[in-house]
C-alpha cells in the first residue's frame, strides 16, 4: 500500500514537472509567432515596424494568459491536495 502511494505521488510530480516545463516553450512560441505574423503583415503592407510591435504585444498577452492558466491549475491542484488531508 505504501508503495502505491509513493508511485502515485511520483507520477503526479512528473506530470506537474512536464506541465510547468512546457510553459517556457509556450511563452516563447507565443511571442515569436506574434512577431513573425506582424513582420509578415508589415512586409505585405509596408508598415514596418508597427504591425510587428502590435502583434508582439498580442503574443505577450497570449503568453501571460498561459502563465495565468498554469497558475490557476496549480492553485486547483493545491486545493484538492488540501481537501484530501
Amino acid at each position: 500500500m505504501v508503495k502505491t502511494l509513493s508511485n502515485s505521488n511520483s507520477k503526479q510530480t512528473l506530470k506537474s514537472f512536464i506541465n510547468y516545463s512546457s510553459l517556457g516553450l509556450e511563452m516563447g512560441l507565443c511571442v515569436a509567432i506574434g512577431i513573425a505574423f506582424g513582420w509578415f503583415l508589415d512586409s505585405r503592407f509596408g508598415t514596418y515596424p508597427y504591425l510587428m510591435v502590435v502583434f508582439m504585444f498580442f503574443g505577450l498577452g497570449a503568453a501571460m494568459k498561459a502563465v495565468f492558466r498554469v497558475w490557476k491549475r496549480a492553485q486547483k491542484e493545491e486545493d484538492e491536495r488540501d481537501e484530501l488531508k
